[in-house]
């Protein structure tokens, strides 16, 4: 009996030690308080580096983008060439793709010579469609292949709606961008100061001419559109595309991208003269920004957020969690923190024990007005230490707590009654067997000493 209780100990005290072992930040986008023509448009925050777009209308839908797409065509020539001192000639076919289309040109001739550099100014400042053709030929051999360039270059960035057949934008049904994409396109582009110097340069000089930028708002002489903080980067327009523009601005501090695309041009407040309607959206998309928008620090570094439980933990059976870094983001200059709910998301049901300050637990989003306007990180607010002796008693009861060992517990107290049983009845089978041995015994030894046991009949 010792011996059996031994090895069923043995066993208990095998299985729990294996089981113990071992002992061990979507940003928000709110509605402009004005009126917008364009039929997409997005305005992008730069002073983040994930970019945030705090304000947006149709941004994914197909368009056309008109000289919008001389953006990409710079940016092909500016990955490719690496001397743009480098001097090249109008050919022949360069100066027939635009011939007899309406489209801008410089008046460059067949056989002028002009250096990578000024078909670059030529091309982002005063759109000109010739001297995209000139570069495109020099860069690819042809425009054809060039294009196939352009395409592959926004590919590679993600751009999944967007289809070029030409590097200077004349109307074509097959192509077409988004809002979105080219915000991708532009917010690459404005990486490389190269493009930064060729896109915002208010006016250039060529062949004795003074060329300004195709952007009305950099020019005071154009009252309605022109606005002080705004910076280049591109204008756009074609029938089919109507106005388009791409635009940055910078003020007390705060600096935003615009992208309007497909903006009317028709009277605006009763005024009797049409306006380009792509100059005023960019225009009071900024100003709504800079007058109602602001950098608020929604949850600071090591503000408690909340606590999770914690496993076999020596003198703590719980743990804060607090945000990991402050979470400063763009909102309305009218928030009420007060209406800002912050909500742990994925949060585990529990820790275990040793954890240390500063470990990753979660993430909270930060909720205000119905949408998530940020998120953090959440992390736990101090150490606390592992208690073996609770890790062993926890690990005992919840070995002898799971269902497994629950019903191999019953099967086994069901076997042991079963054998108890069958021990019992097989006990009471040997005492009948020797009572009934004994008992003959005794009539045998009683029997009279002329006893003769009677006859047994033949069969």
């Amino acid at each position: 009996m010792k011996k059996t209780l031994s090895s069923v100990l043995a066993i208990i005290i095998m299985l729990t030690t294996v089981l113990c072992v071992p002992f061990t930040a979507n940003a928000a986008t709110y509605k402009p308080d004005r009126k917008i023509y364009a039929e997409a448009y997005m305005l992008i925050n730069l002073d983040d580096d994930n970019h945030p777009v705090v304000a947006e209308k149709n941004s994914d839908k197909r368009l056309y983008p008109a000289s919008l797409t001389k953006i990409v065509t710079a940016m092909v020539v500016l990955n490719n060439v690496k001397d743009l001192n480098a001097k090249t000639k109008m050919s022949q076919s360069a100066f027939d793709a635009t011939l007899g289309t309406g489209a801008q040109v410089a008046g460059i001739e067949v056989g002028d010579e002009l250096t990578i550099d000024e078909l670059l100014y030529l091309t982002m400042v005063y759109s000109a469609c010739d001297a995209c053709h000139v570069l495109a030929e020099y860069v690819s051999g042809s425009t054809a292949a060039f294009v196939d360039e352009m395409n592959k270059y926004v590919k590679s960035l993600g751009c999944k709606d967007t289809n070029f057949v030409n590097p200077d934008g004349l109307h074509n049904q097959n192509h077409y961008t988004t809002a979105r994409d080219m915000a991708t396109i532009t917010l690459d582009a404005i990486k490389n100061p190269n493009f930064i110097k060729y896109s915002t340069k208010t006016d250039i000089k060529y062949k004795n001419m003074t060329l300004g930028h195709t952007n009305l708002m950099l020019h005071p002489g154009y009252v309605s559109y022109y606005y002080e903080y705004a910076q280049g980067i591109k204008t756009g327009s074609t029938e089919e595309a109507e106005y388009c523009l791409i635009t940055k601005a910078s003020k007390d501090g705060y600096n935003y991208l615009a992208v309007v695309m497909k903006s009317p041009r028709q009277p605006i407040n009763g005024e009797p003269y049409e306006s380009k309607c792509s100059f005023i959206d960019a225009k009071s998309l900024f100003e709504w920004a800079f007058d109602s928008l602001k950098y608020t620090t929604l949850v600071s570094d090591s503000e408690v957020i909340g606590e999770i439980a914690v496993e076999d933990g020596k003198d703590a059976d719980s743990v804060q969690l607090v945000a990991k870094a402050d979470t400063n983001v763009i909102v309305p200059a009218s928030l009420d923190k007060s209406a800002v709910i912050i909500k742990a998301v994925d949060k585990p049901e529990s820790l275990k024990a040793p954890v240390l300050k500063g470990q990753d637990v979660c993430k909270a989003e930060i909720i205000y007005g119905d949408q998530v306007v940020a998120t953090v990180d959440l992390v736990a607010a101090n150490d606390i230490e592992l208690s073996t002796f609770l890790k062993v008693i926890n690990a005992i009861k919840a070995f002898f707590g799971s269902t497994f060992v629950k019903i191999a517990l019953v099967v086994i107290v069901l076997l042991a009654i079963i054998y108890f049983m069958l021990v019992v009845s097989n006990n009471q089978k040997k005492k009948k067997r020797r009572m009934q041995k004994a008992k003959r015994i005794e009539e045998i030894e009683n029997r009279p000493d002329d006893y003769l046991p009677p006859p047994q009949r033949r069969k």
